[in-house]
C-alpha cells in the first residue's frame, strides 16, 4: 500500500510546485535591457571562429532586429544610441566595404526625431563617408542632410559638407561638390556660396553634363545673385531666363 501511495504523493508534490510556479510566472515578461555594449573586434571574430564575414552578417541581423524579438516593436526613442554607435563602428571594422550597416544607421535608426541621438548616427556616417571604398561618400551626404534638416545644426552640416566636397573619389557627383553652397545659402552666407558655386562651374564646365551646367547657371543667376548687393552679373546670366 505504501508503495502505491508514494508515487501519488510525489506526483501531487511536483504538480503543486508547477501550479505555484505558473501562478507566479504567468504575467512575467522579458524586460528590455536596452542595447548592450558592443564587443571588441577580437571577441566579435573569435565568437565566429575568426570568420569576419559571418560575424558581420550575424551582427547586422542583430542590429536589424534588436529590441523587437519578443513580439513587441520598440520606439526608436527607447534605444541607447551611444551603444548603437559602438555596434556600427564594430561593423565598419569587420567589413568596411559593405553598405548594410550604413543603410541601417541612415535609413532605420536615423529616423529618430531625437536630435541628440541623431548626433551618434552622424558621428558614424562621418567616418564611413570618408572611406575610399566604393561610393561611401554618399553616406557623408546623408550625414549632411541629417545635420542640416533634422538636428538643425548648420555649423555641423557645413563641416560635413566641406568634407564631402573635398572627397577625392572619381565617382563623386556634382551635387556633392556643391553641398557647401546649399548649406551656406541656408545660413545666409550668400556671397560665399556664390563664389564657391561660380568657382565649381568655371573649374568643371568642360567635364559636366549640359543639364548640370544649366542648373548651376540658373542657381547662380536666379537664386544667389538677387540676394547679393553690388555683385557684378556674369555674362552667362543673359542667357538664363
Amino acid at each position: 500500500m505504501r508503495k502505491l501511495i508514494l508515487p501519488y504523493l510525489s506526483f501531487s508534490f511536483f504538480l503543486m510546485i508547477n501550479i505555484v510556479f505558473w501562478t507566479y510566472s504567468k504575467n512575467v515578461q522579458m524586460v528590455w535591457a536596452n542595447v548592450p555594449q558592443a564587443p571588441s573586434e577580437f571577441k566579435a571574430t573569435t565568437s565566429f571562429l575568426g570568420d569576419r564575414q559571418m560575424a558581420y552578417r550575424a551582427y547586422a541581423y542583430i542590429l536589424q532586429n534588436m529590441g523587437s524579438v519578443d513580439g513587441k516593436v520598440l520606439s526608436l526613442r527607447e534605444y541607447n544610441y551611444e551603444s548603437l554607435r559602438g555596434w556600427f563602428f564594430l561593423e565598419h571594422a569587420l567589413d568596411p566595404k559593405s553598405d548594410i550597416a550604413p543603410a541601417l544607421a541612415a535609413y532605420y535608426y536615423g529616423s529618430t526625431k531625437d536630435e541628440e541621438d541623431l548626433k551618434y548616427i552622424i558621428d558614424y556616417l562621418k567616418v564611413v563617408g570618408q572611406s575610399p571604398e566604393g561610393q561611401k561618400w554618399r553616406w557623408l551626404g546623408h550625414a549632411v542632410y541629417l545635420a542640416r534638416h533634422q538636428v538643425n545644426d548648420n555649423d555641423l552640416a557645413l563641416e560635413l559638407a566641406y568634407l564631402l566636397a573635398d572627397n577625392k573619389s572619381p565617382s563623386l557627383a556634382s551635387w556633392a561638390k556643391q553641398m557647401p553652397v546649399f548649406v551656406l545659402k541656408g545660413r545666409g552666407d550668400n556671397a560665399l556660396a556664390y563664389k564657391i558655386m561660380l568657382n565649381i562651374l568655371i573649374s568643371n564646365v568642360d567635364t559636366m553634363h549640359p543639364n548640370e551646367i544649366f542648373y548651376m547657371k540658373d542657381y547662380i543667376c536666379n537664386t544667389l545673385l538677387p540676394t547679393i548687393k553690388g555683385e557684378q552679373r556674369p555674362p552667362f546670366c543673359d542667357d538664363i531666363q
